[in-house]
């Protein structure tokens, strides 16, 4: 028997035919709600209030006194009935602050995955019999024979050309063997344009780019929808174990297809008037992205890159058509991957590594991806070592108390002076609800700066406003309940009705506590100790680095005093750091554009070198000695030892 289920603010109602949980509930009607572990009731972020007929086992995630009055787990609750669920702006996935903006090395010609090509063909004459593809082919400067045309497309060859009296505009793939894509029956050669897209673990991001000129004609960015399913590759990886490729796969097209709808007309009926781009003449596309997501828009299991010795389906992707992984531009179009080093340094950190322009340089550098997964290059033109370490979702609002992406109301900034006043900004200027990455180096760095934690990170002082005693620690306040958002604390509603009413409340403070400056610590000490192990197996040090890359979006926002205060960065001349932006996309960009840029690419793959962690002694050697603020070594960090009181 089937029956409603309504879910508030958004006012969407959907039929379910049989008993289904919310969160599953949620993914067919379109409501994003933040599943981080991926459904497995562990993360207490899809907190929903629930009135109507539901089953539920008690979730330690949730307060006797929430219980009480109808809050469950989205992931855990099943529905049984008609039934109305609010879902809080805590727990909906949605307004990222995303960062488009991204640094491209110089293109020094443009040889673009595919050309628009107006040629002039000469007719046949009593003189001249050359069959109609051997002159297009002479026309478009290629030799009998080196131009592949699909069965379909030379069979209308003979009628466009005599139509357009021998005037015709030809859609050459250039990835491989030159392959017609189109042909038009008139002068299109203005109108080719290409995609370059980043798809991140938590966002996607896309420029529509002009094939002729190089310039960025639109952007897009949203978040990658897969959240719903998993914070990280590994809650992804474990979903799609679950029976969830088809449905990642799914998640993934979605949010292509939605920044694409942002830039293009999808209509099938499109006549280009010089303002708006038709999907069918976006005739290429570059992709990079992590070896998991990756491995999820094609439909290839991920399994293997969970499991010893972590290995993918493939790092080095064939080129396909855009009708065989069902993304909506021209059906022809080549859709090109950047590759990836191995199962944790995927095509976006290649692409990285091509924005910065290391693998051209004399010089050495470090190139730094900040995430959940903490991605590092070390090397220059001659040689590259990489690695990846599991930094942890810290610095993505994870495992933090008052933690949460970088969203409207996110604290991103933080500042405390010597009577402990604390002041901050948020994200928009909104008022708080949360700490992001950036804002919990900041106060790590700024409690450190102020005696309030010490070298462990404990947390010393006592006072009566800002620090107060949990029962498992300490806590020191960020922003008082009267600072905060307000937060809807109950339903009344009536399902049949769909009566809605909703009375807010005080917010919750904004806090920072012992175990999540512990978290923080783990976070930085990872990071920092892959780059100490690379350098180490270099017989390098620091110094001896002459550039610091620092690539993501994330690591834009990152203060260098503070990162270097807690010793998530090394102590060297601040000159040397440089922050890179999006610089996925910015190697996905040059690669749609440059057969040479593709070509350095797959140099950089094949020389560069992949250095385990998870098996590595010295890695967790390193580890442990970074499990202090800033180093156990503090001669490591002469500027902050020289700070010290």
């Amino acid at each position: 028997m089937s029956f409603q289920v309504r879910f508030f603010p958004k006012n969407v109602d959907i039929t379910l035919d049989a008993p289904a949980t919310v969160l599953e509930a949620a993914f067919t009607a379109g409501v994003e709600i933040n599943s981080a572990c991926g459904g497995k009731g562990d993360c207490g972020r899809c907190k929903v209030l629930v009135e109507g007929k539901a089953e539920s086992h008690h979730s330690d995630k949730i307060s006797k006194e929430d219980w009480n009055r109808g809050w469950r787990l989205a992931c855990t609750t099943r529905l049984t009935g008609d039934t109305a669920v609010f879902v809080p702006e805590e727990s909906r996935v949605g307004d990222l602050q995303i960062y488009e903006s991204f640094t491209a090395g110089e293109v020094s010609e443009m040889t673009p995955l595919t050309t628009a090509n107006y040629v002039e063909v000469p007719p046949p004459t009593l003189d001249d019999n050359r069959g109609d593809v051997e002159r297009v082919c002479a026309s478009l400067g290629l030799d009998d024979g080196a131009l592949h045309i699909p069965l379909d497309m030379l069979r209308d060859l003979p009628k466009i050309v005599r139509d357009s009296g021998w005037r015709i505009t030809a859609m050459v793939d250039r990835t491989g063997r030159p392959t017609l894509l189109d042909i038009n029956n008139w002068d299109t050669s203005g109108r080719n344009f290409g995609i370059a897209l980043d798809i991140g673990t938590t966002t996607v991001v896309l420029a529509l780019v002009d094939l002729r000129t190089g310039k960025v004609v639109a952007q897009a960015s949203d978040y990658n929808k897969q959240i719903m399913c998993g914070e990280d590759v590994l809650a992804r990886i474990a979903f799609a174990e679950d029976g969830g490729l088809e449905r990642l796969r799914q998640l993934i097209l979605e949010s292509i297809d939605y920044l694409i709808s942002q830039v293009v007309i999808l209509s099938e009926v499109c006549r280009p008037d010089g303002r708006k781009v038709c999907r069918e003449e976006v005739t290429a596309m570059a992709i990079a992205g992590n070896t998991t997501m990756v491995h999820l828009l094609m439909g290839l299991h991920p399994k293997q890159i969970r499991y010893d010795p972590y290995v993918s389906v493939t790092n080095v992707p064939p080129v396909y058509k855009a009708k065989e992984l069902d993304i909506k531009i021209h059906p022809e179009a080549p859709i090109y991957f950047v590759p990836g080093r191995a199962s944790y340094v995927g095509g976006d950190i290649v692409a990285d590594v091509l924005s910065s322009g290391m693998h051209l340089s004399d010089k050495v550098s470090l190139l730094i991806d900040v995430g959940t997964n903490g991605e590092v290059v070390l090397g220059n033109r001659d040689w590259m070592v990489s690695c990846s370490c599991s930094a942890g979702p810290a610095f993505e609002g994870g495992e933090v108390a008052s933690g949460m992406r970088a969203m409207t109301g996110a604290i991103e900034k933080i500042s405390i002076d010597r009577d402990l006043n604390v002041t901050y900004r948020t994200i928009r200027d909104d008022r708080p609800r949360g700490i992001c990455g950036s804002g919990l180096i900041d106060a790590v760095s700024e409690m450190f700066a102020r005696g309030i934690i010490d070298k462990k990170g404990k947390i010393q002082i006592a006072n009566g406003d800002r620090v107060r005693d949990t029962g498992d620690g300490k806590e020191f306040v960020i922003a008082f309940s009267k600072e905060t958002k307000e937060a809807s604390v109950s339903l009344a509603m009536k399902a049949k009705s769909g009566i809605w009413g909703a009375k807010t409340v005080q917010g919750k403070e904004i806090t920072i506590t012992d175990g999540d400056i512990l978290n923080i610590i783990r976070t930085k000490a990872a990071l920092y100790a892959a780059c100490d192990v690379l350098l180490e197996s270099m017989e390098m040090r620091f110094d001896d680095v002459e550039k610091v890359y620092i690539a993501g979006g994330f690591g834009n926002y990152i203060d260098i005093e503070k990162a270097i205060n807690i010793g998530l960065l090394p102590d060297i001349p601040r000159d040397r750091f440089t922050f890179l932006g999006n610089a996925a996309l910015g190697g996905a960009f040059m690669t749609l554009l440059s057969s040479e840029k593709r070509a350095e690419a797959l140099a950089v793959y094949e020389k560069m070198t992949y250095l385990e962690l998870t098996t590595s002694n010295a890695f967790f050697d390193r580890f442990t000695s970074s499990l202090f603020l800033p180093h156990t070594d503090i001669e490591r960090f002469p500027s902050v030892k020289s700070r010290a009181p």
